[in-house]
């Protein structure tokens, strides 16, 4: 393989939680410290990946990922979830279990009480729920992964049609807090669906992928999906493979900080060092990848290392604690 886009994000934290050098994470470090490493404008990785496949909005190409006829409409990501309020804040809990049929009851229940605004709403898998409509209008709103344990208060709609979004958020929440089946999730102790978190809205578009082939977790299995790309469940067959450029998405980080649990981040990180990273170091030195872009999606910046095959050898470039990067 030429060249391989490989994302992870939080990898780099905040530089007051930080940790220092320990030998879990040498090859890691050496890593970084011989690649050229950029502090670029911070950027959700969903943004990242619409930069990768040529779009604009990650709805529609999540959608039709997903199966859904894309024509004639708006779209955005409607993914349930659940708001549990705390003194300080409302915490937004992402991946709220939810089955099928569920998933089916719920929006049936909404394009009842939607159908006379022309909204719609879909749940082709049962964490990943839609809403079509005909016009969003100028509003910006934040990804899940960047909203998720996060106080949703923090996260509301922005522009000029905000005040639109933010109502119609207030009604879905609304109708799902009254719904029978929440009243029985939570009866047999499951977390209600107290809300749909809104974001990544937009209009379909052609879809014009920088990469070949890709891997690694969602959203970029969807997208892969729309495109009619490769995906591989291994990165040891994807570097193997006859593709030139390719795409990997590594989330494990992801929760564990968002509910600040430093250690299963640190477990985490360990494992992802041995089983994706050490399999691509071993890739440049035999020869089958030729050179590597990691992004890091952080905190106030994204994170940018280029590393070619021949910058395995400059050895004169010492690792560095994971806190050097932080800012």
């Amino acid at each position: 393989m030429e060249h391989l886009h490989l994302i992870i994000p939080e990898l780099i934290l905040p530089r007051e939680i930080a940790p220092d050098t320990q030998a879990e994470l040498a090859l890691l470090e050496k890593i970084l410290a011989r690649a050229a490493h950029a502090t670029l404008p911070a950027c959700s990785t969903e943004a990242r990946l619409c930069e990768l496949f040529g779009v604009a909005n990650a709805a529609p190409l999540r959608a039709a990922g997903d199966g859904l006829d894309m024509a004639g409409y708006a779209w955005m990501c409607a993914d349930p979830v659940e708001l549990q309020r705390q003194p300080a804040q409302v915490m937004v809990r992402p991946d709220v279990v939810c089955e099928a049929a569920e998933a089916a009851a719920f929006c049936a229940a909404l394009n009842e009480h939607f159908a006379v605004d022309g909204i719609s709403f879909y749940a082709p898998h049962p964490q990943r729920w839609y809403l079509r409509v005909a016009e969003i209008g100028e509003v910006t709103m934040p990804t899940l992964s960047t909203a998720a344990w996060g106080d949703a208060r923090e996260m509301l709609p922005q522009g000029k049609d905000a005040v639109r979004w933010r109502a119609l958020g207030n009604e879905i929440q609304m109708l799902l807090h009254g719904h029978p089946l929440n009243q029985k999730r939570q009866g047999v102790g499951l977390p209600p669906i107290s809300s749909l978190w809104l974001w990544g809205g937009g209009y379909p578009g052609e879809v014009n992928a920088r990469i070949a082939a890709s891997g690694g977790d969602e959203p970029l299995g969807a997208f892969a999906r729309a495109a009619g790309m490769d995906w591989f469940g291994s990165i040891s067959d994807m570097l193997s493979g006859d593709a030139s450029h390719g795409a990997w998405l590594a989330t494990d980080l992801l929760a564990p900080l968002r509910q600040h649990d430093l250690y299963r981040w640190r477990e985490n990180l360990i494992v992802m060092q041995r089983d994706l990273l050490h399999t691509i170091w071993q890739a440049m030195a035999e020869g089958k990848l030729r050179s590597l872009t990691l992004d890091v999606p952080a905190a106030g910046a994204l994170h940018r290392f280029e590393l070619k095959a021949g910058d395995r050898w400059k050895v004169w470039r010492r690792r560095q604690p994971l806190a050097t990067y932080s800012v």
